[in-house]
């Protein structure tokens, strides 16, 4: 067992009753003080807590990144014409099957970022934990401002509504560079949106940080063919997106930033003292061109920071253990596989402000667990469960078996699988 917030039980127990943890140890001792009770053998299997996926897109799992970008411009240039030819019943259909690819690769927690909030049915549909960002973009100015930002809350709000016991909505301003300073003032000030979670891109590549500095660039002409010019944040010449949006009071407690790649010292300092946490997605980075994130200077600088996934559009496969290698990769020597095995569980849950309930195994938190089977030879147990051998066996939250033996309870595979390829063959 990998408790996370305690060091590796070798012969470990967990008592759960009513969908929480009432005590962890080890199994005879466990098993001595709750005698009597059902017992589910987990042998040659480890236990750890169900992973955290800090920033993702399930609306996006139909249109998968064929090749590397060049650059970030460059996606963005390919993606958006691929995006406008999704209809409605393609957000479900897309969702859905990110719901059973985060299921089966272990993932209990979702912070979910999209335009129509499918999500949340699909999460639901799985039995997953999570959070939807509904996704909101434009440069409106003065009273427009404030409209749009009644008009989105409304949206929100009715989304809410539809949403169960496991699923919380929030909002995104997509990114600075798709939402103006005058908007994302006014969504913050509307009282059914300002205590909701919050999510955006920050910092994601140097071509966002050309259009923050000058106005022009490959971001700006990917923009330009839909009509939308990209709107401008205040700032001195040489500040940065992280730097301009502080300068504007747009950083805010809570805050999910993903990406993080183009950042300074003082702009993590500002982001640690608002209290903005970010989400490393480095298959994305890598797929997308855009570099490495400071995660070292991050972590350091006071920053929480989660891992996150983001969608196969940028290169991600929704499978957090695979993030978890390719930031090894990513960072050599500045991370163990402790640190990755924590920026996947409770790193991310502290990011999505959840840390009181989920991320690690403790009494008192939900009983979101997953059984990983390593390889063998692995003498490390925490590096055995993130290495690409291992295969993610049982899939529980608050108790309940969401999957097992890489097959879904709630969700019909095939029928998914058949249904993404279809219109797949359409969209791309």
């Amino acid at each position: 067992m990998l408790p996370v917030e305690g060091p590796p039980l070798h012969d470990g127990a967990v008592v759960v009753r009513d969908g929480a943890i009432v005590a962890v140890g080890p199994s005879a001792t466990v098993e001595a003080a709750h005698p009597g009770l059902p017992v589910r053998d987990l042998s040659g299997r480890t236990l750890l807590p169900g992973l955290v996926d800090a920033h993702c897109h399930t609306e996006w799992a139909l249109l998968p990144l064929d090749r590397p970008a060049s650059s970030f411009g460059a996606w963005l240039s390919d993606f958006l014409p691929r995006r406008a030819r999704m209809e409605e019943d393609d957000h479900a259909l897309a969702a859905g099957l990110a719901a059973l690819a985060l299921t089966l690769a272990g993932t209990t927690t979702v912070a979910d970022n999209g335009p129509t909030g499918a999500g949340i049915a699909a999460l639901e549909a799985a039995g997953l934990r999570g959070v939807v960002h509904l996704e909101t973009f434009g440069a409106p100015a003065g009273p427009a401002a404030d409209e749009a930002a009644r008009t989105f809350e409304r949206r929100v709000e009715a989304l809410a509504e539809r949403a169960g016991r496991r699923v919380t909505v929030g909002l995104s301003p997509h990114a600075p560079y798709t939402v103006g300073p005058d908007h994302w003032a006014a969504l913050a000030a509307r009282p059914g949106l300002s205590g909701r979670p919050w999510s955006t891109h920050l910092a994601e590549s140097a071509d966002e940080l050309r259009l923050m500095r000058e106005g022009d660039g490959p971001l700006f002409e990917a923009y330009e063919p839909m009509g939308f010019v990209p709107p401008r944040w205040d700032g001195a010449p040489a500040a940065g997106t992280v730097a301009r949006l502080a300068a504007a009071g747009a950083l805010r407690q809570g805050l999910l930033a993903a990406h993080c790649v183009e950042v300074g010292d003082a702009e993590i300092a500002a982001m640690a003292k608002a209290g903005v946490a970010a989400v490393h997605c480095p298959l994305s980075n890598l797929g997308l061109g855009c570099g490495r994130m400071p995660l070292r200077a991050l972590r350091e600088g006071g920053v929480t920071v989660g891992l996150g996934s983001d969608s196969p559009a940028s290169g991600g496969t929704y499978d957090l253990r695979a993030e978890a290698r390719a930031a090894a990769a990513m960072h050599g020597a500045e991370t163990d596989p402790g640190d990755l095995l924590a920026l996947a569980t409770i790193e991310g849950a502290r990011a999505l402000g959840l840390d009181g309930s989920i991320g690690s195994i403790t009494p008192g938190k939900r009983a979101d667990l997953i059984a990983v089977a390593p390889p063998e030879g692995t003498e490390d147990p925490v590096a055995a469960v993130l290495a690409a051998a291992a295969s993610v066996d049982l899939v529980m939250v608050d108790g309940e078996t969401l999957a097992e033996g890489g097959e879904t309870l709630h969700l019909d595979r095939e029928k998914t699988l058949t249904r993404a390829a279809g219109a797949r063959r359409r969209l791309c």
